[in-house]
């Protein structure tokens, strides 16, 4: 048997409160439910208990994973990935188990101060911080430099090997992570606990961890350090961040001997392959000018030059982590107020490709300072900021926008479903519905028809949402019988968004079905009875 303990739950709760489940999708009301329910007592849950003792007394051994969700979603302008998005319960769950043996994992990985491995060290904190935040991409760069300084003049190192791995996260077998997993830790059920989430959320398949989630982060690197011990056993110079690897070497030979010692460990060990676009064997003065120019003393022309070089001047380059303007110093969050955001993002839709990071920054700034002077520009403009879709409408879903201003957007939005080349994927459709969901006054005619057109699981629960917000209540009046039916996202979207329906309708039926609802949509009932 194997029981969580109360603190890691807590922890995993607010984990997700303060960093999000993905860094992909939209965080799930669900989560507020759960807060809701987290700590009071009810008489629906099992012994009459609260979610946080239901989850606390549950076997991990014996639990039964939920429903979860994929979607293509965008990895660059042409290309994609499988996201996933767990049911919230199995993310408490998962972040829970591995937070739990976090320290066992770090402590089995190549220390810190070898200077090999810079991403995700596990460092948590009270707040639910889960990786330590004074390493990242950042140190991983300016260790590169440093090496790359060392070398200037030196004859006998010449060469530097630049390696991405192809697919990590959907490709990586789980046979070996198990391996890991066992001789990492003496908490044997805990690794039982976790292959048997990871094997089912696979339907057997025996590759491929949940994408976006920083539990699975941890996971990779525990993975990866046998590579990272084999390649140091071979004597060979590198370091790593995720999937990036950089091999320094003293001759152009060296340097495809190291490179094919790289590749055949990953293949051997893992049935990994490098991404042939992305690996490359270059001079150390071409690395220094094409892998580390951003941080060479350049005259700075454009705004968004010069935008970077405030970021990087305090550390801050990390590709996979957000930027928080409010922990930016003062005199830097000055110099950024100084400089016209408006001007930064033409330039982005100008370029050839749009900096998803830059747009991201300038987007949350502005929506910081309640500033709606970007709305037009970036929805007409939607096209070319393809890879920054989700930070326009965090940016939008974030303003505090008048009845004008709604009927304005909601217009572009809506044409952006029939005219644009982002309205076919449903990961797209999924935010831009999630807009209209996520508060009142939006007043669209079309959203029953909306949910009559698209069957995808993700744009019908943001349309259910929506139907809510805009106080549908024949809507929900003709379905809600037939809410059993409904996919189980779909159901808890419909069970929240049903409190519109008039006077004590809503209380009575919500009574009535309470039965029949598993311990999650008994928290979204009683979350949503309170509202």
């Amino acid at each position: 048997m194997l029981k969580l303990r109360t603190e890691s739950l807590e922890w995993a709760l607010k984990h997700i409160e303060n960093y999000g489940d993905t860094d992909i999708f939209p965080v799930p009301f669900e989560y507020e439910a759960i807060r809701y329910l987290w700590d009071t007592n009810t008489r629906e849950l099992p012994n009459g208990t609260n979610l946080k003792e239901y989850l606390r007394n549950q076997d991990m051994l014996q639990w039964k994973v939920r429903d979860f969700r994929k979607c293509l979603t965008p990895k660059h302008q042409y290309g994609f990935r499988q996201s996933t998005q767990l049911d919230p319960l199995d993310t408490l769950v998962y972040l829970a188990l591995v937070y739990e043996i976090g320290h066992d994992i770090e402590s089995k990985r190549i220390p810190v101060d070898r200077n090999v491995s810079f991403s995700y060290r596990f460092n948590p904190d009270d707040e639910g911080r889960m990786f330590d935040s004074e390493i990242h991409y950042g140190s991983f760069l300016n260790y590169c430099e440093t090496k790359v300084d060392e070398f200037i003049g030196d004859e006998n190192i010449k060469y530097i090997v630049v390696a991405d791995i192809a697919d990590f996260f959907p490709r990586l077998y789980l046979h070996p992570l198990e391996n890991a997993l066992s001789s990492c830790t003496t908490k044997t059920n805990h690794a039982i606990a976790i292959k048997k989430l990871l094997n089912n959320w696979n339907y057997s398949i025996s590759y491929g961890i949940p994408v976006g989630q920083d539990a699975s982060r941890l996971l990779a690197e525990l993975t990866l350090n046998d590579i990272d011990q084999g390649l140091i056993g071979e004597g060979v110079d590198f370091c790593r961040y995720v999937d990036d690897f950089r091999i320094f070497c003293s001759s152009e030979k060296e340097a495809y001997q190291q490179l094919a010692i790289l590749a055949e460990m990953l293949f051997e060990n893992h049935g990994l392959t490098l991404q042939q676009h992305k690996t490359r064997i270059v001079p150390v003065d071409e690395f220094r000018r094409e892998y580390l120019k951003s941080r060479e003393s350049v005259e700075i022309e454009r705004l968004s030059d010069k935008f970077w070089e405030i970021l990087q001047e305090i550390g801050i380059d990390d590709p996979y982590g957000d930027i928080n303007y409010d922990f930016l110093p003062e005199d830097f969050q000055q110099e950024i107020d100084r400089m016209n955001l408006l001007e930064i993002l033409q330039e982005q839709i100008d370029s050839e490709s749009a900096d998803s990071k830059i747009v991201g920054f300038v987007l949350r700034r502005m929506a910081q300072l309640q500033n709606t002077d970007a709305l037009d520009l970036v929805l007409e403009n939607i096209d070319k900021l393809y890879t920054s879709f989700k930070h326009i409408f965090v940016y939008l879903n974030e303003l505090d926008l008048n009845e004008s201003q709604k009927e304005s957007v909601s217009e572009k939005l809506i044409s952006i479903l029939d005219d644009s080349i982002v309205g076919h994927l449903e990961y797209h459709r999924m935010w831009l519905f999630h807009t209209f969901s996520n508060g009142q006054g939006w007043n669209i005619d079309k959203l029953a028809t909306f949910y009559n057109e698209y069957f995808d699981d993700t744009s019908r629960r943001k349309i259910i949402l929506a139907l809510g917000q805009e106080n549908q209540q024949s809507w929900f009046k003709t379905r809600k019988r037939s809410i059993m039916q409904l996919p189980n996202w779909q159901r808890r979207a419909f069970l929240a968004a049903a409190k519109c329906l008039p006077g004590d309708e809503a209380s009575h039926w919500y009574r009535s079905i309470l039965p029949r609802l598993d311990v999650l949509e008994v928290a979204v009932v009683k979350w949503a009875m309170s509202r």
